[in-house]
């Protein structure tokens, strides 16, 4: 009890100093969610203008403000950059989509439903007075599918309401909540089964016939000057510049987090703090949290090529010490943690790295990430396949307007992480939420390859294929061969020495799709897609075969993937 209440009184503290702060506030702002089509179409414009939009973000740290969105394409130089007529298209769409930051007129609704609602078409009831901005949507996502999971065709049925504004100068504000029913794909299915937790979820109540659970995401904002901005609450955020991440992923539910960011200059610096949740029964008590402390640092070398280091600590104080919960020690938002670490002679565990991109010819990115969990460099030359070399690799190329064609873009990427990847002395502090993986969805002990193609033929129709084969090494019968990040190293079922990728149960994964989506009005779609997906391994248990056609409507969410 006692530990219990120093937790909160620091939460407290942060909560007084946060709201202090915010006195002196220069403009408020909220983010879109991540994994949307606008930041396909911002990878597009910062590409084809041949320059880093070093003025108004770092497409590395996701997600964006709506306000910087606003302003990049306000300030875009269309003259000096070659646009189709959907390039432009794509353009008014965010312009529309953030209008309550842009100084153009577009987004108008000349056919709204009353004088109240839909006047913009981004805004199903859009309020803005004097010192305060509302902006209410529906949220609808209904899908059905012919796979099946134990006999049931697969189903999204999602309801729920998104709201976003600001008080004054002083207070931002965003809140999307939403009720759903899901029957899943026989893959999510059997993951959920085996492992008791369900991708983008928390607590799922499951009943004879379907899954149910609320997704909700809420936060508020504050901007102190023009370079530094806070935000804390439940949300995701994304470090990367390809499909999947090592540093910090979103394939899995918000957690309670506060972020700030700093940009000036050529610089962007952002502190992540939050509380993740292991669940460890289906009761009804409150589960057992970790915590994550990361720091990354992105920096614009030239117009085009942009560095960035990154470093995360994995803590847990809930037993075993004379404190529990949050350690002050890491609120630092400057100091090398791993020097906090040894400092504390804790068994915390720490992660680096460093992600890299490059833009050229105005058609072309490379983009990667080397990130490392742990390694000793004399075993590394060694090469004799030490346990404790654990890191990750990942490489892509992005190719916009592929051999002339307006708006058809090519994308390929391998990703591949080295057994024990992210794992710990103390399983109770792994780079998990919710049981989710929190940076690659295979987790560890895995290589992957990636191609993917995106076609926009008209101004209001996506096309977009997906094809994904990957080997990675299962466990079973309560092995630990370095797959699941979740388990503690020490249990681990090889030897010291030897260790490859794919080692355990050698696994082969398939997985492709093709997806036609048509936006009937701004942020609706209606999607058809076409995938199949298999596994083959030694052992018939890991082996599954399925292809399905799937149709759906969304409406103020972006489409969901389960491609693991």
């Amino acid at each position: 009890m006692k530990s219990t209440q120093l937790n909160m009184n620091l939460f407290v503290k942060i909560l007084i100093v946060f709201f202090a702060c915010i006195q002196a506030i220069y403009a408020q702002h909220t983010y879109i969610p991540t994994g949307g089509i606008s930041q396909h179409i911002l990878d597009r414009l910062e590409i084809k203008s041949g320059e880093l939009a070093n003025d108004h973000f770092h497409s590395t740290m996701k997600s964006y403000r709506r306000k910087s969105i606003a302003n990049y394409i306000d300030s875009f130089s269309v003259g000096k950059v070659g646009l189709s007529s959907v390039d432009y298209f794509n353009m008014d769409y965010l312009i529309t989509d953030n209008f309550e930051w842009s100084n153009r007129q577009i987004g108008l609704n000349k056919r709204r439903l009353s004088k109240t609602l839909y006047r913009r078409k981004a805004a199903l009831y859009h309020a803005s007075v004097s010192d305060f901005n509302l902006i209410v949507n529906p949220v609808l996502y209904y899908q059905v599918s012919t796979d099946k999971w134990n006999g049931r065709y697969a189903l999204i049925n999602n309801r729920g309401v998104e709201i976003r504004g600001n008080v004054g100068d002083r207070i931002g504000f965003y809140t999307s909540i939403s009720d759903e029913i899901l029957k899943p794909y026989s893959w999510v299915g059997d993951y959920y089964e085996k492992d008791k937790t369900l991708l983008y979820a928390n607590f799922v109540k499951g009943y004879d016939t379907y899954l149910g659970y609320f997704l909700s995401n809420a936060y508020v904002t504050a901007s102190f000057n023009k370079y530094m901005d806070l935000q804390f609450g439940h949300y995701r955020n994304f470090i990367g510049d390809g499909y999947r991440s090592f540093i910090l992923g979103d394939m899995h539910p918000e957690y309670l987090s506060m972020r700030l960011n700093t940009r000036i200059w050529k610089m962007n610096y952002t502190n992540i703090w939050a509380e993740l949740r292991d669940p460890i029964s289906a009761s009804y008590a409150a589960q057992p949290r970790h915590y994550m402390a990361t720091h990354h640092l992105s920096l614009n070398l030239s117009k085009n090529f942009n560095i960035g280091l990154f470093e995360t600590i994995l803590f847990q104080r809930d037993s075993g010490h004379a404190r529990s919960g949050f350690d002050p020690n890491y609120l630092n938002p400057v100091i090398f943690y791993k020097s906090v670490e040894n400092g504390l002679n804790s068994t915390d565990k720490a992660i680096i790295g460093m992600n890299y991109k490059y833009n050229f010819l105005r058609h072309f990115s490379l983009y990667g990430q080397i990130v490392i969990s742990e390694f000793v460099l004399k075993e590394l030359v060694n090469n004799r396949g030490w346990m404790h070399n654990k890191y990750a690799i990942q490489t892509g190329l992005k190719y916009i307007d592929v051999f002339g064609i307006k708006n058809l873009d090519f994308q390929t990427e391998y990703n591949f992480a080295r057994p024990f990847q992210y794992t710990s002395y103390s399983a109770a502090q792994s780079f998990s939420n919710f049981r989710q993986f929190m940076a690659h969805p295979l987790g560890a002990n895995f290589k992957e390859g990636i191609v993917m193609i995106r076609y926009q033929p008209t101004q209001r129709i996506h096309i977009w294929g997906k094809c994904i084969i990957a080997q990675y090494g299962n466990d079973t019968n309560g092995s630990n061969f370095g797959k699941d990040p979740r388990l503690s190293y020490r249990t681990h079922s090889s030897a010291m020495y030897g260790n490859f990728i794919g080692q355990g149960v050698l696994t082969k994964l398939v997985m492709g799709d093709i997806t036609a989506s048509y936006m009937a009005f701004h942020n609706m779609f209606v999607d058809f897609k076409i995938g199949y997906r298999a596994t083959s391994a030694s052992l018939n248990q890991f082996n599954s075969e399925t292809s399905y056609f799937t149709i759906g409507i969304r409406l103020n969410v972006n489409q969901r993937n389960y491609d693991f």
